[in-house]
């Protein structure tokens, strides 16, 4: 060890003579063998920099020794570093310089074999150089044989493919099937191609691949329009209707449609950028990635289970086969005749169903059947519309950019056209009025427009001559009359609807083999269906201009042909229906009196009979009311037709009350009426406790018990007095003449007839004004009453019919009062002519009864036999209440009008109050006291004038002094020693009497 460690040193040390350079100084020394070596290098070309510039600067030999002492001690130093380090790392000096050895060792030796290696490599190339021809000629035999082996592989392989094809086709794999045959026919167009035992196989593939297209296209047309809602079909089973299986949630139908609709919106939502792809895969059109991965084509798995993929997996197959355009072009162009025969297809299915049920559809019309006819429809038409997106989607993947692609838009045109054909159909357009077609011509320019870009176009096809036909057989005769017969018996002679293939110019012609394809109607043709299935085709519109994505005021042609047949033919031909309806109802005067009979009385829930004329415009009104909730976007026009029909009818009813009070000019008027048109006895009249009380028992929703002023018998005295002071006042003392009073008993019971109609269907009105949605404030809406589900209507036409309403029942109340005030004139009428006309200072053979009451009497039986069916009963004691008071009255003031009286004209006027009170409590079924007091009156004559004043002064006054001094008069006139001054002494005398006992 110290020798090795002295050889270091010793190589190591520096040599003092070498240059005269003075050693550095020992601190430089000691940082730069400290420091790594890097940085030792860099920092030691430095330090020998700085020794040069230091010896170059010095003058003298000291300086120069100076520089060269202390570079030795750093040597120095640097040598004792240096022996320390190699002291502690002795190990690892070792073995670093053993392993050097060890490698530099296996180097050479590597060395050694590579410079043999490449002699032995020339040696090998000269020998191979001199063989090259043989070599050659080695190789081209093996790719040869390699080939030949190859051929045949393809040739084994393509005699299984019409075995292996058929198994693809049989379990419809179209994918694999797709590529196996566009493989084969590749191969044996090239390698295989002048292999001529092939050539009737090649044949077979070419002709099996055109087989192969217009099996993928019937494929995919079938799954467009039939197997695209085979799902949904299961609710439609067969002794049940959709409407019953759509309301439970279990059913399978809405699976499917719910992803059908899911993948028609994220066929919208798809990028612009198209990838065009011919490969075995395809990808489905959305942005996540569990749809970015490839949809295979599982040979495990029925391909039919999922329609959209199968779709996917057809669309891909012709693109592989190089017939995308003939897809798309044979796409458009049996779109209408497709959603024909799901018309033709789902009406049959609907008549199937309603037959199964026991319905017949020509013995009873059920438009019930159309509406379920359209919902199903309209289903169906929704997955045709969301495959049909899918469809569109794989095309614009594989088709290529000059391949002019269908949009849904242009289905969902086919599907409006197709549509509206059929509800022309069922709305019976073509038997309108010769004024309403003129909007069917327009609707059918609209439908050519349509259609022109999916026109079918027909290309002339020779057609084959038959050699002979059995059709004029008596056999096939008779099948065809047996066939006949069976149709007509069920679906009826007329209920027929053709399907025919869209022509150029919009309408539906079926090809030579479709001729006489019948599909059955549903129900018949009828203006009316249009309120049953206007909801759902509202909302089928509004689902369609959803898909279509129209901007804002814009609709499509289904809304605009519904809103043009609104307006222009259901309106048209209800305004006529309804002119006539109220033709028939109102003019002439037998329709005007006429009732309803019992059933109708009931069915309606009248309590009295009504007009006939008012049923009829209250059945008008109700159909209305239910137009505006069928077809709630025309609420306002149908609320106009009411309100039309209201005033009309109103007109008629004031016509009809005044052909009754003025039979002739308007002096000749009644006299009831003209006091009713008196405003201030009018409203005399209404402010009676009776009128009060009658109101209040009429008033509907409330308790009339609670409502109805309470009264005592001096209330009622008093009320009834108050009312005859105003007759008489109004009256005065004159004659009636006959055309003043309305004596024919069928005009009075027509008034009650007509009050009672008019109440009832006023309130019906007020009702149906209270139902309405308004965009104001609707007083007449109660709260928690029933709101018609109609837009709000406009408050014109609100205002309108509540104040049509009130109208009605003011003439109501206007017919009542004027019987109420014919009764009494009537008592006027026949007793004011009893004292001025009749006798009374009569002998005892002529005290019968006047005549004069008898007819009263007679008349109040005939109105109270007239009356009492027709009226209420407390509108019936409106009208006969107070009569007692009434003829009290009069005969207690007529007595001023008798010239002269003796007992037997004494008893002759009790007889007539007798004859009047037992028919007046027969009438009202309550004993009319207050004629108790006119017979007391009378019956005082009986007494002289002295005993009467006697009586006043004992008794007490029972009688106004008017009617005291009337008594005086007239037996004074009837006394036989008539004075003057007696007579103004007893009337001096009776006034201070009253004026004592008041």
């Amino acid at each position: 060890m110290a020798t090795k460690k002295g050889s270091v040193k010793n190589r190591q040390a520096p040599n003092p003579n070498v240059s005269g350079f003075n050693a550095p100084p020992t601190g430089q020394m000691a940082n730069a063998a400290g420091k790594p070596a890097k940085e030792s290098t860099g920092s030691g070309t430095g330090l020998l920099m700085s020794v040069i510039r230091t010896l170059s600067a010095s003058e003298d030999l000291h300086q120069r020794e100076v520089e060269k002492a202390k570079l030795e001690k750093a040597y120095r130093e640097c040598d004792q570093r240096l022996d320390k380090l190699i002291t502690v790392n002795y190990d690892t000096l070792t073995k670093t310089i053993q392993a050097y050895s060890a490698i530099s060792s296996r180097i050479k030796s590597a060395r050694e074999r590579v410079k043999s290696l490449k002699s032995d490599l020339l040696s090998c190339k000269d020998l191979l150089h001199c063989r090259r021809d043989e070599l050659r000629k080695l190789w081209l035999d093996g790719m040869e044989q390699k080939h030949v082996l190859t051929l045949l592989d393809q040739i084994e392989e393509v005699k299984n493919v019409p075995q292996q094809l058929d198994i693809y086709l049989k379990s419809k794999h179209y994918l694999h099937a797709t590529e196996l045959i566009t493989k084969t026919v590749a191969h044996l167009e090239s390698d295989l191609k002048g292999v001529e035992a092939l050539s009737e196989l090649k044949m077979e593939m070419f002709t099996r691949k055109e087989h192969l297209h217009k099996v993928l296209i019937e494929e995919l047309t079938e799954h467009l329009y039939e197997k695209s809602a085979v799902t949904f079909q299961v609710n439609f089973v067969r002794g049940g209707s959709f409407r019953g299986s759509a309301q439970d949630g279990t059913s399978p139908a809405g699976s499917k449609k719910h992803t059908l609709l899911e993948l028609a919106t994220m066929a919208k939502q798809q990028r612009a950028s198209r990838v065009h792809s011919h490969s075995l895969t395809l990808t489905v059109p959305d942005g996540t990635e569990e749809e970015n991965k490839p949809v295979v084509e599982d040979l495990n798995e029925d391909p039919e289970a999922n329609s959209e993929h199968y779709m996917a997996v057809l669309v891909e197959s012709l693109s592989l086969l190089k017939r995308t355009s003939e897809a798309v072009e044979s796409i458009k162009r049996c779109v209408q005749v497709e959603l024909s025969k799901i018309v033709q297809r789902t009406t049959t299915e609907v008549a199937e169903n309603a037959k199964q049920r026991g319905e017949n559809i020509t013995q009873h019309n059920q438009p019930k059947l159309l509406v379920e006819l359209l919902e199903l429809l309209f289903e169906r038409f929704h997955c045709v519309a969301s495959a049909h997106s899918c469809v569109l989607g794989s095309l614009q993947r594989v088709a290529a950019s000059d391949i002019q692609l269908y949009t849904t838009n242009d289905i969902w045109s086919n599907i409006q056209t197709v549509l509206q054909v059929l509800l022309g159909n069922y709305l019976d357009v073509r038997n309108v009025t010769a004024s309403v077609q003129q909007s069917s011509s327009a609707f059918n320019e609209a439908l050519t427009d349509i259609g022109l870009y999916f026109s079918r176009r027909k290309t002339a096809r020779q057609r084959k001559v038959p050699l002979f036909r059995f059709e004029m057989s008596s056999h096939a005769i008779s099948m065809t009359n047996y066939m006949r017969e069976q149709k007509q018996e069920y679906y009826g002679f007329d209920g027929i609807m053709k399907v025919k293939e869209t022509t150029k110019d919009g309408t539906f012609q079926t090809e030579d083999e479709k001729e006489g394809e019948e599909a059955p109607m549903v129900c018949k043709p009828s203006v009316k269906n249009i309120t049953l299935i206007f909801k759902p085709v509202n909302s089928f519109i509004r689902d369609i201009e959803m898909s279509m994505n129209l901007p804002d005021g814009r609709h499509c042609t289904l809304h605009e042909f519904i809103s043009d047949y609104v307006k222009d033919i259901f309106l048209g031909h209800l305004l006529d229906e309804i002119e006539t309806n109220l033709h028939a109802a109102t003019k002439g005067g037998d329709a005007l009196k006429s009732l309803v009979d019992s059933a109708t009385q009931k069915l309606v829930g009248a309590p009295r009979p009504l007009l006939n004329s008012t049923v009829i415009i209250d059945h008008a009104i109700s159909d209305l009311r239910q137009l505006m909730m069928d077809l709630p976007t025309y609420a306002d026009q149908f609320l106009n037709m009411i309100c039309n029909i209201l005033q009309e009818y109103k007109d008629t009813c004031y016509a009809i009350y005044r052909g009754l009070v003025q039979p002739e000019s308007e002096d000749k008027r009644i006299v009831s009426a003209s006091w009713l048109k008196d405003e201030d006895i009018n409203q005399c009249l209404r402010q009676l406790p009776n009128w009060v009380n009658l109101q209040a028992l009429s008033k509907p929703g409330k308790d009339s018990k609670d409502s109805a002023v309470l009264e005592t018998i001096e209330d009622i005295r008093e009320r009834n007095a108050k009312e005859s002071e105003l007759l008489v006042i109004n009256l005065g003392d004159k004659l009636l003449q006959k055309h003043e009073v309305l004596c024919d008993i069928p005009s009075l019971k027509l008034l009650a007839n007509l009050h009672e109609s008019l109440e009832w269907f006023s309130s019906g009105i007020r009702m149906f004004a209270g139902s309405l949605p308004s965009s104001g404030i609707n007083m007449l809406t109660t709260p928690g009453g029933v709101t018609l589900e109609v837009p709000a209507v406009e408050n014109s036409l609100l205002h309108t019919l509540i104040a049509q309403a009130k109208e009605f029942k003011e003439l109501a109340d206007i017919c009542l009062q004027v019987l109420h005030l014919e009764l009494r004139l009537h008592c006027f009428f026949y007793l004011l002519p009893v004292a001025k006309q009749s006798s009374f200072h009569i002998s005892a053979d002529s005290v019968d009864p006047d005549p004069n009451v008898l007819k009263l009497n007679k008349d109040l039986t005939t109105l109270e036999e007239a009356l009492s069916p027709s009226l209420m009963p407390h509108k019936f004691k409106y009208v006969f209440e107070g009569l007692g008071h009434l003829v009290s009255f009069i005969l207690i003031n007529s007595a001023q009008y008798v010239k002269r009286i003796n007992e037997n004209g004494i008893k002759k006027m009790c007889r007539n109050i007798f004859i009047l009170q037992q028919n007046l409590t027969n009438i009202t079924m309550s004993r009319e006291t207050d004629l108790d007091q006119a017979r007391n009156y009378y019956e005082l004559m009986y007494k002289s004038t002295d005993e009467i004043l006697n009586g006043i002064v004992e008794q007490g006054a029972f009688f106004k002094e008017l009617e005291y001094r009337n008594i005086v008069h007239l037996q004074q006139r009837s006394s036989p020693a008539y004075d003057q001054r007696h007579l103004a002494k007893m009337l001096k005398k009776l006034e201070e009497i009253m004026m004592e006992a008041v």
